[in-house]
């Protein structure tokens, strides 16, 4: 089976999506599959063209086996929707482009965040007349509500609406990384049964619990403190204000340091809250590479993160949740919905409701102070990944949807 994996973030882009679309592409390949990766030139998280790039309109490349052909974006460091959207909209066009000289592949799997990576994919499909599949990992133009971009009534989000609902009608199969996703987009679309749930996995091999982190506590004066620590972008669904007043509760616990791991959007905001200088257990670095990130995973002892109260991120589940919990570090999260449930299944955590920073630092503190409940957490959360996270039972997952949209397009 020949594939076309269309995305816009891909290795050596670096973030949640370039990291498992990546990853996904090289198991498909390994499992027997031609796979060519039509995406932009690498420009995440910076918002730059990463040097060796610049200047150049396609770059192709051989990656173990897997063909990635990267255009031109036009790429913007602003946090601003409009400039963001442009960006978007540049790489539609020349993926659009190069894709139509592509050879025809036997199925289309389309990324389908952002919504016009979305369109560009459905428009070679059309062109090469071959089906496509759609991997939903986030809702557009949904996101553009939970921000506060557009309202429901806006003219723009009605028709984009209309838009991204017809490429879900026109799909062989959509695959969702939550539940939530898929019940969403059965609302959208009426009852159907081309959706499915497929969790993102993790390397069980390179994530574990016994992994020794002495050399990155080291490198960065940790010293035997607990850490708790937010590892990954700071983008706009987190709520670092829950975050960072969580850690003030804490301010006078000098065991317990906090971390932050990660640039993005709301860079700025993390910047002015610490300038302030009330919070001297916190500690931020702003990025560290993929290759080096179960090195971090390896000297904290829990993770945190909250996200606003808005219905959409009641189904978002973070990568950072996998890795967590593949690695044996407890997760300790103010949210509701799709991480609060399986946080309870699993019992590989703790979750209070949205906003609730004192709640939040309430359960940080039981951790680190009952030893025995921490170890329980752990090892409840290696178990529940082990189960439900492996990244070979997600690829064989994709591998079986893909070859039945061709079979069934015979």
């Amino acid at each position: 089976m020949h594939i076309l994996l269309i995305a816009t973030y891909f290795a050596p882009d670096e973030g949640a999506a370039a990291i498992r679309l990546t990853r996904l592409a090289k198991k498909l390949h390994d499992r027997g599959h031609q796979v060519t990766v039509l995406t932009a030139l690498p420009s995440y998280p910076q918002g730059r063209i990463h040097e060796g790039y610049r200047g150049k309109w396609i770059v192709t490349e051989d990656r173990e086996g897997v063909r990635v052909i990267q255009t031109w974006l036009w790429a913007t460091p602003s946090p601003k929707i409009s400039r963001k959207l442009l960006s978007q909209m540049s790489f539609m066009f020349t993926a659009a482009l190069r894709g139509f000289t592509l050879p025809r592949p036997d199925v289309i799997l389309i990324e389908a965040q952002p919504v016009f990576t979305n369109l560009a994919g459905v428009f070679l499909s059309k062109i090469k007349r071959v089906p496509y599949v759609l991997n939903v990992s986030d809702l557009w133009p949904d996101h553009l509500l939970s921000v506060g971009a557009l309202t429901e009534s806006h003219p723009v989000y009605r028709l984009a609406r209309k838009v991204v609902d017809a490429t879900y009608r026109g799909a062989r199969a959509i695959i969702t990384l939550t539940p939530y996703l898929e019940k969403v987009i059965q609302g959208y679309i009426g009852p159907t049964d081309k959706t499915r749930t497929i969790y993102n996995g993790v390397d069980l091999g390179r994530f574990l619990p016994d992994a020794d982190g002495t050399a990155f506590r080291q490198q960065y004066d940790l010293g035997a403190k607990k850490v708790v620590a937010y590892i990954g972008t700071l983008g706009t669904a987190y709520d670092f204000g829950t975050m960072l007043d969580a850690a003030h509760h804490l301010v006078n616990r000098p065991d317990i340091l906090f971390m932050l791991v990660g640039t993005g959007s709301q860079h700025q905001l993390v910047r002015d809250r610490l300038a302030r200088g009330d919070l001297p257990n916190v500690r931020w670095i702003e990025w560290i590479g993929y290759q080096e990130i179960d090195r971090v995973w390896a000297a904290v002892d829990m993770t945190f993160w909250a996200l606003h109260n808005h219905e959409l991120h009641r189904g978002a589940l973070a990568s950072k949740t996998y890795e967590a919990f593949a690695s044996g570090v407890p997760v300790t999260v103010a949210l509701e919905g799709v991480v609060a449930d399986i946080l309870s299944e699993s019992g590989g955590g703790f979750a209070v409701p949205f906003g609730d920073s004192a709640g939040l630092a309430q359960a940080i503190t039981q951790l680190v102070d009952d030893a025995a409940l921490y170890q329980q957490c752990s090892q409840s959360a290696r178990a529940y990944a082990e189960q439900h996270f492996d990244t070979n039972k997600a690829a064989e997952a994709y591998e079986q949807i893909l070859l039945k949209a061709c079979s069934d397009s015979a």
